[in-house]
């Protein structure tokens, strides 16, 4: 038996949910932007006094000078590994190589506390501190399925036919890496080192785990809400919004142009 919905109550609960979702981003955007000194509503007016004080403050630069190394560091370890396995995963059909694709999408499965828990274990047993090298290496594990998924979706689209007439003509792999594959798959690569930048620069919890003494700008606004509560706080919030949000955006219109599909679109084929 079909249950029908009216028009008018599927727009209600469309604004309900909508207003739900984003009032509480407007909210904490409104408050970066308060000229006063206390949380209130409403805003005693406009003014971006927070963010200069935010940006005069030596432990957020400093965590935003670490937050951005670790994120760059980030792009460029998932994209290099990312590439190195896509191209095993498209072009063996050995057991091997489904078992280890299968492997390499294992991250996205597991909870974080999970890894970040592994990750506390590892480093005790090999003796090695927390420092930015393990921020890395814990962020690079959870982003790299996603680069591997970009890159062998770009992979699988182009013709393969292209490498074995280079292959044919003479040219060894190394040259047909070069000049034909990585050409082909660049602007993959760049969209997903866009996206592992995106994640790697507001991811919290493996963050926790693996930094020690060196503090990105999400342990610092927790840090900062330990202390006090007032605008200074959402004017890192929007700091730590816009930055990944506006890598993400880039990356996604990367994707779209050289894939035909976006960020979105590759995340639910991934999951599904």
């Amino acid at each position: 038996m079909s249950v029908r919905v009216s028009l008018p109550l599927l727009k209600i609960a469309s604004v309900a949910l909508m207003t739900f979702l984003y009032a509480p981003l407007v909210v904490a955007t409104l408050y970066a932007f308060n000229s006063g000194d206390r949380l209130i509503w409403p805003p005693d007016g406009f003014s971006l006094r927070w963010f200069g004080r935010i940006f005069a403050d030596d432990l957020f630069r400093k965590a935003l000078t670490t937050s951005l190394i670790a994120a760059v560091a980030t792009s460029i370890a998932s994209c290099v590994v990312g590439m190195a396995a896509a191209l095993v995963f498209t072009r063996r059909t050995s057991r091997v190589s489904r078992v280890a694709a299968a492997l390499g999408r294992l991250p996205v499965m597991l909870p974080p506390l999970f890894i970040g828990v592994g990750l506390i274990a590892l480093m005790k047993l090999v003796t090695v501190s927390p420092s930015i090298a393990t921020i890395v290496l814990g962020h690079t594990l959870v982003v790299l399925p996603f680069v591997i998924l970009i890159v062998v979706s770009r992979l699988r689209s182009h013709e393969l036919e292209l490498e074995l007439a280079a292959r044919d003509l003479g040219a060894g792999p190394i040259q047909v890496l070069r000049r034909i594959t990585l050409p082909l798959v660049a602007p993959a690569i760049l969209g997903a080192a866009l996206l592992a930048f995106a994640f790697s620069f507001d991811e919290v919890l493996i963050t926790n785990f693996t930094s020690g003494t060196d503090s990105t700008v999400p342990i610092y606004v927790l840090g900062r809400l330990r202390r006090l509560v007032d605008p200074g706080a959402n004017a890192v919030a929007v700091i730590l919004l816009l930055i990944p949000w506006l890598a993400f955006g880039i990356g996604s219109v990367i994707l779209r142009r050289t894939t035909g599909s976006g960020l979105g679109d590759l995340l639910t084929r991934r999951t599904g």
